[in-house]
């Protein structure tokens, strides 16, 4: 299905399948159950961390696109022949009779065949527990007795990443080889964080590496030189031409972990072998916010080492995402729809942006304190407590005054503290959806501390969060932008706290009309006229300062100087303040139009929605880093997907399902299998941007799977083209489809209820609810544990 020369998807929809190992850059997987993390990619390349890839990487991998170079290598040896191949492409790129990878939701699968030997790896992380395991099969599909053996290899990081002062690091870590387990084991005395004194380096890296093996073992090693060897490279290992493994292990050596077993194929027979790579918490605590319970590696090698273990864990780990992606599924004349909408967006914002936190274009240090928040709307439909989790978990690092952390870390919590000008909002945003899919209005006396101490409600954090927004306006009452607002490149506009933002005016106004609804449910009346007083003020001066003729303005400088405004030759137009005028219903009905022409003529292009035209050409001192990209690039006059999903809705709410598919469709990356070598990404997952036209790789998509767009692709997919949304009263429907559907079906599960509904086109429009037809657009909440059937004729 969508298939190219490099690979397709499967037939159920549910996993890529690589039939080329060149892909035009790494097409990975990233897979996580919240706690432990794995990167993988079609060549074998990758690593896995535990908490946080910037923190506490287990091992290790250089961000090199190009090479791929880094990963853990499985090496199979024919002990009579002395050929000896990887059974993934990398690192010895031996001719292969078969290839194929194939990425699934929770897991990735390697066929490898070099001189009728076909290897089959499956990688996969346990649901609740902090490893992996490596199950590879091993087929002799010749005539002849194989007598083979099979090597793994990767190098231990255990701590902050990036070592860059590598050699300095490894005079902390030991190894260890465990006859009775089968496993080897890493400890570090040094983390690089400071003790309980205050004083650096005096603390242990606060966990146990582990590496195991189901069968016996032969020999093993854990030091990079004795396997390498000198000026070699994992590509011709000098340890693989010895007919051992060194045996060595200690304190001494650059540590890396391989485990080697020998056995013998008869043709036509299989062998399994499992490897495991883990990481448990020792629990010494001697680093202050840093407390952890022990945990027992012993346990989870004796338990997941073997292949019952292993099959036993593989279908908790198919149950585990069942659970978590099934709670609502689509089906559409598009299969690219169908295929983002139903698995891969929602397995992206989940494994990858939520959880894993990395990728291959970036290794993150934690929680963006908007970026997280955003994307755990994306469990509304399966799973919304853990929406609340996320809510309360950002809720505590928020300070008294209101602000808050613009990212924060896993370990110990800290981050930066700014002058932002939305993070804050993002909390009030959330949490009034999380309402409106569960009803569950006890979260608002959730009692939350702050980070600088004193504890309150969620209700009372977010109305300091208000506040402190309402707080910092201009003298003509534009909010202010600060340090940047959601277009974190306009870093140079505010920063003296006198520039304004007009998409500012947009996002507070939608959050005070929000918040006065569940100000009036607490009985908070002064806060209920705050809310009403300021969101007139902000449409008054939004509508009569931020409009340009044709278009609202993006922002005015520090100085004075407009941004985004016809009088402008580079940054015009900018997507964010137009899109949200209609979004927000900040925008008199008259202007919407005139608006909607405006983002279509010059911002919607064949692969989505720019974010400014024209380009910056020239670096703006006055603008921000944004003008100091290339051309074309990311936030400067390219399409950046997280802001470009926001015009699908804007177009859909204006009354233009056309534009609206186009918009979502040039966004949608199955539809990019088509041009893979200019496309560059993985057409499974969403990128974080793609170039703009005056980039001479126009179409080019680059940061992938690390990016906030996956959770609105699937919202702006279920709630703007199909047109389903969570309301306090109910479901409600109005479905924008592009006029070449003639229908659409959508399963919803909200509020203990299964909602089957069936959209289509006819004379007679209207909505029939088990057979009854329906006074509006919003459905009854049954709440009744059984199964309802809608339909909609449009």
């Amino acid at each position: 299905m969508l298939k190219n020369k490099y690979g397709c998807f499967s037939e159920d929809k549910k996993e890529y399948i690589i039939t080329d190992p060149r892909t035009p850059k790494p097409w990975i997987n990233v897979i996580s159950n919240s706690d432990y993390s794995l990167m993988v990619s079609q060549t074998g390349g990758g690593c896995s961390w535990r908490g946080n890839a910037g923190q506490n990487r287990l091992t290790r991998l250089y961000q090199d696109l190009i090479k791929d170079n880094y990963g853990k290598y499985f090496y199979l040896r024919d002990l009579n022949s002395k050929d000896i191949w990887s059974i993934t492409y990398q690192p010895m790129q031996v001719k292969y009779q078969e290839f194929e990878v194939s990425h699934g939701i929770g897991y990735s699968v390697f066929k490898y065949k070099v001189n009728d030997v076909l290897s089959e790896m499956k990688i996969f992380v346990v649901p609740d527990k902090p490893l992996e395991i490596i199950e590879i099969e091993v087929t002799n599909q010749s005539k002849e007795t194989k007598k083979l053996d099979l090597t793994s290899y990767f190098e231990w990081e255990a701590g902050i990443h990036p070592d860059e002062h590598r050699e300095f690091h490894k005079l902390f870590m030991e190894t260890t080889y465990h006859e009775d387990l089968k496993a080897i084991k890493l400890r570090k005395y040094n983390w690089g964080f400071g003790d309980k004194n205050g004083l650096q380096n005096n603390a242990d890296w606060d966990f146990v590496g582990f590496h195991a093996i189901s069968e016996p073992v032969k020999s093993y090693n854990t030091d990079k030189e004795k396997f390498i060897g000198m000026y070699n490279s994992e590509r011709n290992p000098s340890a693989l031409n010895e007919a051992e493994l060194s045996n060595s292990s200690g304190r001494f050596g650059d540590p890396t972990g391989s485990l080697q077993t020998e056995f013998v194929l008869k043709p036509n027979e299989s062998k399994t072998i499992v490897y495991t790579i883990g990481v448990t918490q020792l629990g010494k605590n001697e680093i202050p916010g840093i407390e952890q319970e022990y945990e027992n590696p012993d346990e989870l090698i004796k338990k997941y080492t073997n292949t019952i273990g292993a099959k036993q864990a593989f279908e908790q780990v198919k149950i585990f995402w069942d659970e978590l992606l099934s709670g609502d599924y689509v089906e559409s004349p598009d299969d690219a729809f169908d295929i983002m909408t139903n698995t891969f967006a929602k397995y992206q914002a989940i494994s990858c942006r939520l959880w894993a936190k990395t990728a291959y274009y970036q290794t993150s240090g934690g929680y963006g304190f908007r970026d997280q928040l955003q994307d755990s709307l994306i469990f509304l439909e399966s799973k919304p407590e853990l929406t609340k989790k996320q809510i309360l978990l950002h809720a505590s690092k928020q300070f008294q005054a209101g602000d808050v952390y613009h990212w924060f870390v896993t370990y110990q919590g800290w981050g930066p503290r700014g002058n932002c000008s939305d993070d804050l909002l993002w909390m009030p945003f959330v949490l009034y959806y999380y309402l409106e899919e569960t009803l569950d209005y006890s979260i608002l006396e959730e009692v939350v501390p702050f980070v600088d101490g004193s504890k309150a409600t969620i209700y009372e954090h977010c109305k300091r969060a208000i506040n402190k927004v309402l707080s910092r306006f201009s003298e003509r009452g534009v909010p202010l932008m600060g340090s940047h607002d959601w277009n974190d490149g306009l870093s140079a506009v505010g920063f003296k706290m006198k520039g304004e933002s007009f998409w500012m005016s947009s996002f507070l106004y939608m959050v005070l009309k929000q918040f006065k609804d569940l100000s009036k449910k607490q009985e908070d009346l002064d806060f209920v006229k705050v809310c009403e007083d300021n969101s007139e003020k902000i449409k008054t001066t939004f509508n009569s300062y931020g409009w340009d003729g044709a278009w609202y303005m993006q922002a005015i400088t520090d100085d004075g100087l407009r941004i985004g405004s016809i009088e402008n030759e580079e940054g015009k137009i900018f997507l964010m303040p137009n899109s949200w005028a209609i979004i927000s219903d900040i925008i008199p009905k008259d202007r919407i139009k005139q608006v909607i022409e405006s983002i279509n003529d010059y911002l919607l292009k064949e692969h989505g929605t720019l974010l400014n035209y024209p380009a910056f050409t020239k670096p703006r001192t006055d603008v921000g880093y944004v003008t100091r990209y290339a051309p074309g690039l990311r936030e400067n006059g390219g399409v950046y997907t997280h802001a470009a999903t926001w015009a699908v809705t804007a177009f859909a709410k204006a009354g233009y399902p056309d534009l609206a598919y186009k918009a979502y469709a040039g966004i949608c990356p199955p539809n990019r299998t088509k041009d893979p070598d200019l496309y560059l990404a993985e057409p499974y997952v969403t990128c974080g941007n793609s170039d703009g036209p005056i980039s001479p790789m126009y179409g080019r998509g680059g940061w992938s799977w690390y990016t906030g767009s996956a959770q609105w692709l699937h919202r702006v997919a279920v709630q703007d083209i199909i047109g389903v949304k969570a309301t306090f009263k109910g479901l409600s429907i109005a479905p924008s489809l592009p006029t070449a559907w003639n229908e659409a079906r959508y399963f919803r599960k909200f509020r203990n209820a299964n909602y089957d509904i069936q959209i289509k086109r006819g004379k007679i429009k209207g909505i029939i609810v088990d057979g009854n037809l329906n006074k509006s657009n919003t459905i009854p909440d049954f709440q009744d544990n059984k199964d309802h059937l809608v339909i909609v004729t449009i």
